[in-house]
Parts: structure tokens; sequence; C-alpha cells
């Protein structure tokens, strides 16, 4: 059977090819961002050239990134069954918006726009169906921030109390903000927060959140603390949003008394002060005594509250319970020399206390977890 001579009029009558050409576009020419931001995508369609020819029932769809950053999900319908003639020159057929919500360490996220069989007419007339597809991509950079650590003096004579004052900025780019700002540090336990919020409960690429914190170093010796600040992506807040600064470092070194001998002979390169707070034996200015609890059971996996007493110690002096498996619990003594601790061991064996400036050590004993019996019901055949 013959083609009828109008199925085989070319349209336009010079078409000899496809030249239509999609492609999607983002709202960030340089194409940074980080989970959480809104995205706007757009999508757009030319169809022009020389010997173009027109293009009927074309549905064009686009798909968002997953949380692995691939196009994923259902898609977003953008036309349906739409004709696009010859010439028609390149134009916006749809505007997307969509957030971002991607794991941790994804650094590239892709839309994706596709021509689900759109009609070509080829040289004998007929309709020929055609698929395109066209990616865009995103860098995905996460949020940062940085801690700038100082302490009041380098060196001085001991005692002497030093004041620490943190400096955090956020550092994003692009610029998000972050929530839940705090400072970390290994020795001077309690940083508070003081100044640089505008108001919002936000940090802003621009703001510096000021925190201090202050400790008493009782005895001669070399001390290095360590700090970070860590913080959450604030239009992602999700646990696992969480960043943190590189860590920063401040050593004060402190001399005895002019006309006080050392308590010990001096070593060239003073021991390194334990990462939990407590100071070497020979730091100890004064004798203090831990009293060991009397009648603690302590068992793992229950939640039991002891209480430390320590004599000649000052008020805030910290004290640490190291529990069986390495676990370590801090808390300061209060006016009477009393530190409390609410534990929760995960193991039996044996735990250790000790307080900072005191060579005493106490121990107790972690037991075994109750043995718990489940009667299981009977079972009824028959």
């Amino acid at each position: 059977m013959a083609v009828p001579a109008s199925a085989q009029r070319h349209s336009p009558s010079t078409c000899a090819e496809n030249d239509l050409l999609l492609s999607t576009g983002r709202d960030r020419t340089d194409g940074i961002y980080s989970s959480g931001e809104l995205v706007t995508y757009t999508v757009s369609i030319t169809n022009q050239g020389a010997r173009t020819c027109d293009v009927e029932k074309v549905n064009v769809f686009i798909r968002f990134p997953g949380p692995d950053g691939k196009p994923a999900g259902p898609m977003t319908r953008v036309t349906t069954d739409a004709a696009y003639p010859a010439g028609t020159p390149k134009h916006t057929i749809g505007t997307f918006t969509h957030r971002l919500v991607l794991n941790p360490g994804v650094k590239l996220a892709q839309a994706e726009a596709t021509i689900t069989n759109g009609m070509l007419q080829s040289l004998d007339g007929a309709l020929d169906p055609f698929n395109r597809y066209n990616t865009v991509s995103l860098i995905i950079v996460p949020p940062t921030l940085t801690i700038d650590k100082k302490g009041s003096i380098e060196t001085g004579v001991g005692p002497q109390n030093v004041d620490y004052t943190y400096e955090v900025r956020n550092t994003s780019k692009p610029p998000i903000p972050l929530s839940q700002v705090a400072v970390e540090d290994d020795i001077c336990t309690n940083p508070v927060y003081r100044s640089g919020d505008n108001g919002d409960g936000q940090l802003a690429v621009g703001e510096v959140y000021i925190f201090t914190c202050s400790m008493l170093h009782q005895a001669p010796g070399s001390y290095t603390n360590t700090a970070k600040a860590c913080a959450y992506n604030a239009l992602d807040p999700r646990p696992e949003s969480k960043v943190c600064s590189p860590p920063d470092t401040w050593t004060v070194v402190l001399t005895n008394p002019p006309g006080n001998p050392p308590a010990s002979p001096p070593a060239q390169n003073p021991p390194p002060v334990p990462a939990a707070g407590v100071k070497p034996a020979n730091a100890t200015q004064a004798p203090c005594e831990i009293a060991s609890p009397t009648g603690l059971t302590v068992r793992a996996g229950e939640l039991t509250t002891i209480r430390v007493r320590v004599r000649n110690v000052d008020a805030g002096t910290q004290a640490r319970i190291t529990l069986p498996g390495g676990k370590v619990l801090r808390a300061n003594t209060n006016s009477s020399g009393t530190a409390t601790f609410r534990v929760r061991p995960t193991k039996s064996g044996r735990a250790t206390i000790r307080v900072a400036q005191c060579s005493d050590v106490a121990r107790f004993t972690v037991r075994q977890p109750r043995q718990v019996q489940s009667r299981r019901t009977p079972r009824v055949t028959g």
C-alpha cells in the first residue's frame, strides 16, 4: 500500500534532521551548595537549525538528587505532549525548587531532565519516537568553622589562675548559618558563651562567638590543653550534620616562686599533663586524700550515684572515675570537697577514682549485671 502524499511531506519541506535540545540550569553560577539549601532548577528547550524538523508530543520530566546525590525518586512532569516547530528559540519550559537533603560525605549532586517518547517527523513523513536526557551537577561542600584559643598568660609562677578565651568563626562557603555552637576543652571543662550573636541564635559568616573558661593551675609545670568548636548546619539540623573545627592548643608554663626549691628535681622536658586533667603526683602542692566510697554496690548496666569525698583540695577541683573498658566520667568538687557522679557501667571489673593535684587513688568494683530469667509461656498443641 502506497504512503499517501500528504504523509510524505516534510515539515517544514526543507527539514532533514533533529535539532531539538534540552538543557537544565541551576540558580548559582559557581555550582557550590551545602545540604539543606534550596536549589532552583530551570529546564529549557530549543529547536533551531538550518534543516531542523518540527517535533511533536514531547513529554519532559525532571528528577532531583536523592540522599546519595544521584537522581532519584519520582519524576516531576515538565510538559505533556508539547509541540516545538522548527525555529523555536531557547526558552524556559519549567522552574522547580528542591531542598537538598544529602548524606554526609556526598560531594556531587545531580538533577536529570529527560524527554520520553517525543515524536520526530522523519524524511518519509512518519513520526518516529526519540528520547533525550540532560543533567546538571552541584558541588557539595559541608559547612566549616574555626576556633582561636588564647590564654591570659603563657608563663608565670604557680599557683596561677588562667583565663582562656575562645573565638569561634563560621567559615562556610556557601555561607550556611550554624546553630547549637559549643566549645569543648580537654582540661578547662566548662567553656561558657559570652557574646557575638545578633539575636537569632545562629552563627553566621562574619559573626564571632566569644567563649571563656577559667581554671586554677595549682603547681609548677607545663600545661597544654586543646579546644575545638562544634555546631550543626542550621538548614539541615539532623544529628549527622554536626561539624567541628580543627583543634587549637595553648600552653602555660609555671615555675616555683622565688626562693622556693622545686618539689622534685627539674626534668629537661616536663612530662605532659594527662588528657583528662589529672596532674602528675610531683605537681601536688599539699597532701590530699580520697575517701573510698563505703557500702557501695555498683553493677554493670545499672545507674548508681557515687559521691567521692576529697580532703585538702579547693572547691571546683576536677575528679574523674575511669570505668572498666576505659570510659572516663568527670565532676568537680563542691565547697565540702565532694564530687557527685551518676554512673552506668557497661562492663564489670575494677574502676579507679582520681582527683587533680592528688596522688591518691581510690578503687571500687563493678559487679556482673543481674541475671534476668524470663518465663516462657508453654506451647499447647493438639
